[in-house]
Formats: structure tokens, C-alpha cells, sequence
């Protein structure tokens, strides 16, 4: 019986996929299960629907055709990834799972410690703040409605919420859900994927070649409104004497053109969506054309993204069917490799927006080569 996650965003599958890898697993990605063919030994194959900012209904209806697509190939789901501040039909796609495997014990933990997410009486806070009361309470795609998990489990006999101050919080849960008997699956974080994958194993079978990526210019994409991400562009590009490109998703052409020459002239360039999001949609979508113009016209080859919807967005334009994770830069920042069809290999590094410090896209450059002189 094969493994499998599932995850509701690009940067979500990468995040619990990266788990999985240090266990000793290969990690395939996939969004259209009509690429789901059949694994080598010791893979795991990671399902994102991509219904992070789906109506309810629309999103349990995804992720219910998933899990019986999966079923049908005699798949075992051993996890489900949520954001780690409960943006998203959390509740339509937790009901969903439930009513796909009623024999199942759920624990249930979005806590992500290292981040700063927490979970005390059943409440997530952001950094001891009530995540309703943060700004992921206003992100303009997908806000939080609501940080009580206790109204998001309903009352489920068959559900347990586990509080997580720690990481060893984590292990903790995961060990007692897994002592019981019967089947059980844990849904969370990513910071929960890793006592979930340790637990479970690897297979440490060899596995057919990961496509590896070619040396090249070295893009910088910030697509996610968190204001945090502003930060970090502007470290990294006072670090390394490079201008920060503003997008304008009415004028893509510019920043291609800017972008085009800082490639060219550094090696390197520094795109960042608007701040201003009264359309995130567009904004979404110019970003990610602007990536994908500067990849497959430009040359830029190692690419970092930071906003799930971006970086799924930028994967579509570029028709990328599978990723490979690769391994962790820090924690929510994971590499992985592609292949594209015009462009040929590709290393991405993607980022949530709301992780890290700010160097962290400073260490993302160090991890891609600039640092070194690519």
C-alpha cells in the first residue's frame, strides 16, 4: 500500500513534504491526480488541491473527489496538512476527511512552535496573540475566521485537540494518537508532518534520479502580502547591492525589463508585488508572469518565491506537472526540483509569508548560490 498527504496550497505540500524527506522518504508533489502514476519503493506522493481560497463547499467537494481518487488506487493517507494560522476552509476540508474515513482517530494541531504558533486550550495564537486578532485575520485572499479549533472540530467524538507550547508538545501527541488502536491520522502544520513522518518511517530504498537543477541567474519573487516579506526583500537587496524591482500589475513589462537587466548585468533580481492589495487576484497573477517571463526568456533558473498562491501560480504558467523536494533551507523554506518543459530544470525555493526573520531571504540567497558568486 502506497503513502500519501494531503495539502491545501503549493507552499503547505512543500512544508509537509520536506518532513517526509528527512525521514528518508522521496517526496513527489502533484495537484493533478491524473499524474498520480504508480511510485517507485519508498516514495510518497503529496496531493495539493489547491483550495486554500475555495468556497466551503467548493473545497470539501475537492478534496472528498481526492480522497476517493486515492482510495480507488488503494492509498494509504497518513496526513493532512492545514496552515498553521487556520486560514482557509479548515472546517468544510476537516468534515470532508471525516466523512472519508469515519474509523479513523483525528488528531488535530495547526501549532507550528518555531514560527510562533501555539495552541493553548484549544485557542491559536500567533506569538501569545489570538490569531483573529492578527493580521492573517486580514489577509486579503484568505483570512482567518476563526481560532477557537474547538468550534472547527464541532464537537467530534473521534477528534483530539492537541495543545502545543513546543515542538515536543508535538511528538508528544503524535506518539499517544499513534499507541492507540485502530487507524488514526493527524492533521496540522507542517511542524506537525515531522513527528508524523518519523514515526511512520522511511524507506531508505533507492529511487529513480530527481531531476537536478541547472546553474544559472538567481530570481527573487515576493508575491504574499505579509508585510514581513517587504523586509526581508529589502536585507537581502542592501546585502547584495541589488534595487528592488516594485511590480505594477498594470505595467508587468517594466518589471520584466528591470528585472531582464538586473539578471543580466548581477545575476541576480529582486521582484516584489505591490503593497497596496486591493486586488489580490491580478496582483497574484501579474507576479507570477513576470516569474515565469524572467525564467523562460531571461535565464533565471533558481528562483524563490514567498506566497503560496504566487508560487503555485508561477508553477502553472511554467506548466510544471511534478516537483521534488529536495531538502529545507529553515523551517517553511524548502527546496525543490522541476523540470520544464521549455525552460528545462529548475531549483525553487518556496517560502510562506509569514515565516522567518528578517534574513531570511538573505540565508534563501546563500542557500541558492549568490553568496558564492552565481
Amino acid at each position: 500500500m502506497s503513502d500519501w498527504f494531503l495539502a491545501d496550497d503549493l507552499s503547505g505540500a512543500l512544508d509537509a513534504g520536506a518532513a517526509f524527506h528527512a525521514a528518508g522518504r522521496r517526496v513527489r508533489l502533484i495537484e493533478a491526480t491524473d499524474d498520480w502514476w504508480p511510485g517507485t519503493e519508498g516514495e510518497i506522493v503529496g496531493v495539493n488541491t489547491e483550495s486554500r481560497n475555495l468556497p466551503p463547499a467548493a473545497a470539501a467537494a475537492r478534496v472528498a473527489a481526492t480522497l476517493a481518487h486515492a482510495s480507488a488506487r488503494g492509498a494509504r493517507l497518513v496526513f493532512k496538512k492545514i496552515d498553521s494560522t487556520l486560514r482557509g476552509p479548515v472546517a468544510a476540508e476537516l468534515a470532508a476527511v471525516r466523512r472519508h474515513l469515519p474509523g479513523h482517530r483525528i488528531l488535530l494541531c495547526p501549532a507550528n512552535p518555531a514560527a510562533g504558533r501555539t495552541v493553548e486550550q484549544g485557542q491559536l495564537l500567533v506569538r501569545g496573540v489570538p490569531v483573529l486578532a492578527t493580521e492573517f485575520a486580514r489577509d486579503p485572499a484568505a483570512p482567518v475566521q476563526e481560532g477557537d479549533l474547538r468550534r472547527i472540530a464541532r464537537a467530534d467524538a473521534g477528534l483530539t485537540i492537541a495543545d502545543a507550547r513546543e515542538a515536543g508538545d508535538l511528538e508528544t501527541a503524535v506518539a499517544a494518537v499513534g499507541a492507540g488502536p485502530g487507524p488514526w491520522l493527524a492533521v496540522g502544520s507542517g511542524a506537525l508532518a515531522g513527528p508524523v513522518a518519523r514515526r511512520l518511517g522511511g524507506a531508505g530504498a533507492a529511487s529513480r534520479p530527481q531531476p537536478r537543477p541547472a546553474q544559472g541567474p538567481v530570481l527573487f519573487l515576493g508575491g504574499s502580502a505579509h508585510p514581513l516579506n517587504r523586509t526581508q526583500a529589502e536585507r537581502l537587496a542592501a546585502a547584495h547591492g541589488l534595487a528592488v524591482i516594485h511590480a505594477d500589475p498594470d505595467y508587468p513589462g517594466h518589471a520584466v525589463a528591470a528585472g531582464a537587466a538586473q539578471l543580466g548585468a548581477a545575476g541576480a533580481a529582486i521582484v516584489l508585488a505591490p503593497e497596496a492589495r486591493g486586488r489580490p487576484e491580478q496582483i497574484r497573477d501579474s507576479v507570477a508572469a513576470i516569474g515565469a517571463a524572467l525564467i523562460g526568456d531571461h535565464g533565471a533558473r533558481r528562483v524563490f518565491v514567498t506566497g503560496g498562491e504566487t508560487a503555485r501560480a508561477l508553477a502553472a504558467r511554467l506548466g510544471l506537472r511534478e516537483l521534488f523536494v529536495e531538502g529545507t533551507i529553515e523551517p517553511g523554506l524548502v527546496l525543490a526540483a522541476a523540470a520544464t518543459p521549455a525552460a528545462g530544470p529548475l531549483l525553487l525555493a518556496v517560502k510562506p509569508g509569514g515565516f522567518g526573520d528578517a534574513d531570511t531571504w538573505v540565508r534563501a540567497a546563500n542557500a541558492l548560490g549568490l553568496a558564492a558568486g552565481a
